[in-house]
């Protein structure tokens, strides 16, 4: 427990450091962030049972980070006053969780390695790795949020494999939130945890009833919310993921080896050689190893495993944020090398102090620990004019071209949020991004006010210009027109 408070304090006091205007920044969501932001108006009220939506037509398993987000929310913004919007409490939650996922991963390691320096090492080199891909541990886009729940996973089950079967609660808590984070890891999650469960039965390890217990009451509690989906709105999202599943085509074996490496070096050629490398050396090093050698094995699955996922399960193989989080596989082997080497090398028992020293050093010189967004100015202007143009109608939105959701859906939670109803014309269309509460009703599109986000490439704006939403610095331009 003592390793863990002093990783979480250690990485949590980094982040918030590094991104310390969050609590003075006035943040105005806008796109993705802004329809999270609408689930959390209903996750504060316990009423969200699906997680946030795909661009592929759904929503992904389950509301886990979405309640992150709504924690921060409540507390830092709605009870203690620490930030200025509510976004920005959301995104302290965010960095507290990794400060917890990455703390989770250092004790779990210090269960098998007993040392501080070791540990003080370990955190020192994840800083580094951190420090080659920006916002990693960072970032606010749920593609960087699965990131350091699995790589807690792969330690987690490493672990359990090896014989601490206490960390089976681990195993539960990571792997639920990866399943309610992205419909991929309903593949990747009960495959590991699954392996981690049978070699537990195959190879008789003890476990203390209190463990199966706690992983039971995890793994039921992550369960709960997709179960309750499909009930009430039967037959829930499962549906959908096996229909996008089965209507995929499937890549080259080449192409999805192709799209596996490229996380693990700045070009395709160094990342092979690089893969090829670690994974050799730790080979050799976890020789006698119970753990390294649990681990190697589970970070070779997930290569595999990564590598038929890419050729059966992406749809549009060029997007390489699907796989961010097989970042963690790389990482883990960098610390697997790392314990290998300083369990073979006495004399580099004590290097680990330096090697925090450089992680923090590097990691403050690239800014990479910064939660940084866009800023998006004109929204409190804008929803006045367009209050005082609608007087006690409805505010209906259409946008121009379609990408103009992601300002529609910032015009729509500003509503929500000084109880103004703003809604979106387009049910076919936007129910996914604003969910349904935030579509207008048959009622309102007959007697509601109209107005029109038009982006400034979408040519010249219909009507009279109310109102304009920008992206500070000379970013994409937005102006809301009165239709009536």
């Amino acid at each position: 427990m003592r390793v863990f408070i002093a990783a979480w304090l250690a990485y949590a006091t980094a982040l918030l450091v590094s991104s310390r205007d969050l609590f003075t920044r006035i943040v105005y969501e806008e796109g993705d962030s802004a329809t999270v932001s609408i689930q959390v108006l209903a996750a504060k009220h316990f009423e969200l049972l699906v997680g946030n939506y795909s661009r592929v037509g759904f929503h992904h398993p389950g509301p886990g980070f979405v309640y992150v987000h709504a924690f921060g929310e409540w507390l830092f913004y709605d009870v203690l006053h620490l930030v200025p919007t509510p976004w920005n409490g959301q995104a302290v939650a965010v960095l507290l969780l990794n400060a917890t996922m990455l703390a989770l991963v250092l004790s779990i390691v210090h269960t098998w390695y007993p040392s501080w320096s070791l540990v003080a090492g370990l955190g020192g080199a994840s800083l580094l790795f951190v420090s080659t891909q920006r916002e990693l541990i960072s970032g606010h886009w749920f593609a960087y949020l699965y990131f350091a729940p699995f790589l807690v996973l792969l330690v987690a089950v490493s672990s359990v494999v090896a014989g601490r079967t206490e960390h089976l609660w681990i195993v539960a808590l990571s792997g639920g939130l990866l399943i309610h984070g992205h419909a991929e890891f309903l593949f990747f999650v009960p495959l590991l945890g699954g392996a981690a469960l049978y070699f537990v039965w195959r190879r008789k390890l003890a476990v203390a009833k209190k463990d199966w217990w706690l992983f039971g009451a995890i793994a039921a509690l992550f369960a709960s919310t997709i179960v309750l989906d499909a009930i009430v709105n039967f037959p829930g999202e499962l549906v959908k993921y096996v229909r996008y599943g089965g209507g995929n085509a499937i890549h080259m074996p080449w192409t999805a080896a192709s799209y596996t490496v490229q996380f693990w070096g700045p070009n395709r050629v160094l990342g092979f050689i690089s893969l090829v490398a670690l994974f050799a050396l730790v080979a050799v090093l976890a020789r006698g190893e119970r753990f390294l050698q649990s681990a190697w094995g589970f970070c070779a699955a997930t290569v595999a495993l990564m590598s038929v996922y890419a050729m059966v399960g992406i749809d549009h193989i060029n997007e390489a944020y699907i796989g961010y989080f097989s970042f963690a596989v790389p990482l883990l082997m960098v610390l697997l090398l790392l314990i290998g080497v300083t369990r073979r090398v006495d004399q580099l028992r004590y290097a680990g102090v330096g090697v925090l020293v450089l992680g923090i050093v590097v990691s403050g010189m690239t800014h990479v620990l910064s939660n940084r967004r866009n800023e998006i100015v004109g929204v409190p202007g804008t929803l006045d004019a367009m209050a005082r143009t609608a007087g006690s109608r409805p505010i209906v939105l259409e946008r121009l071209p379609h990408e103009a959701w992601a300002e529609v859906a910032t015009l729509v939670l500003s509503g929500a949020r000084d109880d103004v109803r703003v809604c979106a014309d387009d049910a076919e269309r936007m129910e996914i991004l604003v969910t349904a509460a935030f579509v207008c009703s048959p009622a309102e599109l007959a007697s509601g006010a109209r107005f029109v986000v038009t982006r400034s490439d979408a040519g010249t704006p219909r009507g009279r210009v109310i109102g304009e939403i920008s992206q500070s610095g000379g970013g994409r331009r937005s102006w809301v027109s009165a239709l009536d």
